[in-house]
């Protein structure tokens, strides 16, 4: 079965190579759903948010899932890599000296709660259900593995204002929907491994990867300075694919689809 991404039927995209500039009296796209934080107190407190972009064949990610003895093996290497064991250190003077009601051995494993422990791995190659406190747990290991086998990897630091600010920018320079950014982190990776709240992830076929590099490309003159600024690295990135793609066979990969993990 080929690589699947879930998405809006592509029959009414435009197939032009111009983009037009439209006039806009207000926002028409932003999120369909709550991935940024927002606190009350006394007044609204945006978080800065990150989009993390790879190229990286959509079924090698669902391969984790139902995964090889060699891609278990890789995982392991790259949550060793990623995550080290951290010991307790000695406690110094008088402190190392107090009992064991005061202090931790030195030398015991130190454990963050986001940090991905064995289990977790060995819970995402059998694709066990995973409880919601380690779900940060297990997206970190499975982004280190993503960043590591991908063929490339971008970044964008957008707050909720400027993710909306850049996607009316982009949609009144005639970007067509189809390739920005809010329908990119609202389609779904289809993994057994659910997201949590201010976690949202997406990804769009290869085919449309390069279809949205050309499309960016072509509404760069008509965007604000600030927003290009933000969008041409983008279209840059977005125009590699062509060239992943070509290299793909050579390694016997997949041609590399676009993977996207946002965190609030």
């Amino acid at each position: 079965m080929p690589s699947q991404c879930t998405k809006a039927p592509t029959s009414a995209i435009s197939t032009s190579t111009t983009s037009t500039p439209v006039t806009m009296k207000r926002r028409v796209r932003g999120f369909t759903r709550p991935i940024y934080v927002a606190v009350r107190s006394p007044g609204y407190v945006v978080h800065m948010g990150e989009l993390r972009l790879y190229a990286i064949g959509i079924d090698e990610v669902r391969d984790v899932f139902r995964a090889s003895p060699e891609l278990a093996a890789e995982l392991r290497r790259v949550a060793e890599t990623a995550y080290p064991p951290k010991t307790t250190p000695p406690a110094p003077g008088l402190l190392g000296k107090l009992g064991p009601m005061f202090r931790r051995p030195a030398g015991a494993p130190v454990v963050s709660p986001d940090t991905p422990v064995e289990a977790d791995v060995a819970d995402l190659l059998a694709a066990r259900f995973i409880r919601p406190e380690r779900q940060p747990a297990a997206w970190r290991l499975l982004e280190a593995y993503i960043d590591a086998q991908a063929w490339g990897r971008h970044r964008l630091d957008l707050d909720v204002n400027r993710f909306n600010d850049l996607e009316f920018d982009l949609a009144r320079a005639g970007l067509h929907p189809q390739f920005g950014l809010t329908r990119l982190v609202n389609n779904e990776l289809r993994l057994p491994l659910q997201t949590y709240r201010g976690l949202s992830t997406g990804c769009i076929q290869h085919d449309q990867a390069l279809q949205a590099a050309s499309a960016w490309r072509n509404v760069l003159n008509h965007l604000s300075a600030e927003n290009r600024a933000i969008a041409e690295p983008y279209a840059a990135w977005l125009a590699q694919f062509h060239h992943y793609g070509q290299m793909a066979p050579q390694k016997a990969r997949p041609a590399p689809d676009l993977v996207v993990i946002y965190r609030a």
